[in-house]
């Protein structure tokens, strides 16, 4: 695999270079870990296809793509490196030199997530949901025009990483379960996990491992003196991350690129929903228990929150009203029964 970096003024860069033998394809998504997930699920058919492919992305994208085996360059730009009122003419001299051009971007947010200031943001919920009720990989297969190739999300973890991930599994017996902590936004935080955890550690054997990242850090500090729950957030890369959760009996978590990152394999997954529909994400993954809230009028509500001026937030819980509204006992029966 190539790795090349964009270099200004980009007009004047060779895009040329980026273009492989024989016919090429050159796929652009320039969003979180999560989004690089989901792209992942096209390349295995874009190489079926017969392309040599070239992922452009930012270097926060960069590092879950880096060992996708079917990425032939990935071509790195940094954050803002192209302004947005210049990335149309920016994306029409890179698709250029290719044969198929896959532009990702917005594909999910603002498409199928509304975003404040923007028409959709103001729709009745019931037409947003009409509208936006969409499986995100189904739209991102749709746009590469892969809709007739099966769904292959998936990390793509070195040697190293695997050995190493299989060695710390060994430092535990039975089940593992591996618990994502946060997503990037307001509401990808579940603020009744405690009462789910309390009942695992009186009813279960299984360890649970906290991964997140350093905001996440704040989030363990109520189960600091208990031995099987191991905290890892902010200690462990998101490589490290997706390359252990791999190696786990059961993945719980909200919309987040672990959860993402464990969709399609064979452990179980335990996602709960907040501002996605099962129809969005979770409804046709593998061995999935998706949680949705309970009498909650907001949910789904399809749109993209930055903060709580757009997203109704609940005194009691000191959260995401969807998430308050989230049951923990239907939480902690779906973890249970993943670990029988």
């Amino acid at each position: 695999m190539r790795t090349l970096k964009l270099t200004s003024p980009w007009d004047k860069y060779d895009f040329s270079r980026l273009k492989g033998p024989g016919k090429s394809v050159c796929v652009v998504r320039y969003g979180a870990f999560g989004d690089m997930i989901q792209t992942s699920s096209i390349l295995p058919a874009l190489k079926e296809q017969g392309y040599h492919i070239t992922v452009n992305v930012t270097p926060y994208g960069e590092r879950v793509i880096r060992s996708d085996p079917h990425v032939d360059c990935v071509f790195i730009q940094e954050n803002d490196q192209v302004p947005n009122q210049g990335l149309p003419q920016y994306w029409e001299a890179l698709s250029k030199p290719f044969d198929k051009f896959v532009n990702l971007s917005e594909s999910i947010e603002r498409s199928l997530l509304a975003v404040e200031g923007e028409k959709s943001f103001n729709w009745h919920p019931k037409f947003r949901d009409m509208v936006m009720g969409v499986d995100y990989l189904d739209a991102t297969h749709a746009i590469a025009d892969c809709e007739n190739y099966p769904k292959r999300p998936k990390f793509y973890p070195t040697d190293g990483e695997k050995k190493w991930a299989k060695e710390y599994r060994r430092k535990f017996k039975g089940k593992v379960i591996m618990w994502a902590l946060s997503g990037s936004a307001v509401h990808k935080y579940y603020q009744r996990m405690d009462e789910v955890i309390a009942r695992l550690m009186l009813n279960t054997d299984a360890p649970i491992v906290m991964v997140g990242d350093k905001s996440c850090i704040l989030l363990e500090s109520a189960w600091i003196n208990e031995k099987r729950v191991i905290r890892k957030s902010g200690k462990w890369s998101i490589r490290e991350t997706l390359a252990f959760m791999q190696q786990c009996d059961v993945v719980v978590g909200t919309e987040t690129g672990v959860m993402n990152g464990a969709s399609f394999g064979p452990m179980k997954k335990v996602i709960m929903l907040s501002h996605s529909s099962p129809k969005n994400l979770g409804g046709s993954w593998r061995n999935t228990a998706v949680i949705t809230p309970k009498d909650c009028p907001c949910y789904p509500c399809h749109v993209l929150h930055y903060g709580w001026s757009t997203c109704h937030y609940d005194k009691e819980t000191g959260g995401a009203l969807c998430m308050a509204k989230t049951d923990p006992n239907e939480v902690y029966q779906a973890v249970v029964g993943g670990l029988s």
